[in-house]
């Protein structure tokens, strides 16, 4: 698996920092050594775990659609696409979560269709978001199928505002108030939402209603789990 790809970009960019680092007066044996085990080998490993666990879903969903066979995926350009990206983003986190979005984007490639264009602009979006702002987006899509906010918005009879289910169903986003806002405001800058603001006050049945919109629903299913549901 090595092999797949050849030269990988962190392989440019590690043979230019041991270069700059070779030139240093004595220290630069150890600081290389110190690049190459710390920086050089993870990165490798991160691209090779997460393309092995990738291949390693598809192939156990291969008997669910005729378009995760290998023959097929062999002239899906858009799955190859998504695939090289998906890699290139996977070894820029730590984050298990943000991986298995990643994951799920490439299978998703492949057994939809979407427009080139919102791939592309799908695939953007994956970069700049956190595994929250998807749990959020949901959320923005359906209040209804979490338990404690339709309780929360039951028992608000004079009006009260959407980040109280926020509160209710998320409490660690809410307790932080400047990471729940700028996480509002970048699902709405993206389009994803019809609202940048979840501070406005309304009835309780009002507060339930969603707020995603047709592109923030579209690319919930470009990033949801191909496991979950059914796969043509």
């Amino acid at each position: 698996m090595n092999d797949v790809f050849g030269s990988r970009p962190e392989d440019f960019l590690n043979r230019g920092l041991k270069a700059a680092v070779g030139a240093l007066p004595v220290v630069g044996g150890t600081l290389n050594e110190f690049l190459a085990f710390v920086i050089g080998d993870p990165a490798q490993e991160r691209r090779d775990d997460f393309m092995k666990a990738t291949l390693e879903r598809v192939i156990a969903l291969e008997v669910t659609s005729e378009r995760l066979r290998p023959e097929n995926l062999r002239d899906n350009e858009q799955f190859q696409a998504t695939f090289i990206q998906a890699v290139r983003l996977a070894t820029t986190t730590a984050s298990a979560d943000k991986k298995k979005l990643l994951q799920n984007a490439i299978i998703n490639s492949a057994v939809g269709d979407v427009d080139e264009t919102v791939r592309l602009l799908f695939v953007q979006m994956l970069d700049r978001i956190t595994p929250m702002h998807a749990v959020l987006l949901s959320f923005f899509d359906n209040p209804r199928s979490n338990t404690a906010a339709v309780r929360k918005a039951e028992s608000i009879s004079l009006g009260g505002a959407f980040a109280h289910l926020i509160e209710a169903a998320f409490p660690e986003i809410h307790s932080n108030g400047e990471l729940m806002t700028r996480m509002v405001l970048d699902l709405h800058s993206m389009g994803l939402t019809t609202t940048n603001s979840v501070q406005a006050m309304m009835t309780g049945s009002g507060l339930l209603e969603r707020r995603s919109t047709e592109l923030g629903r579209s690319f919930l299913a470009f990033i949801s789990d191909p496991e979950t549901k059914s796969v043509p």
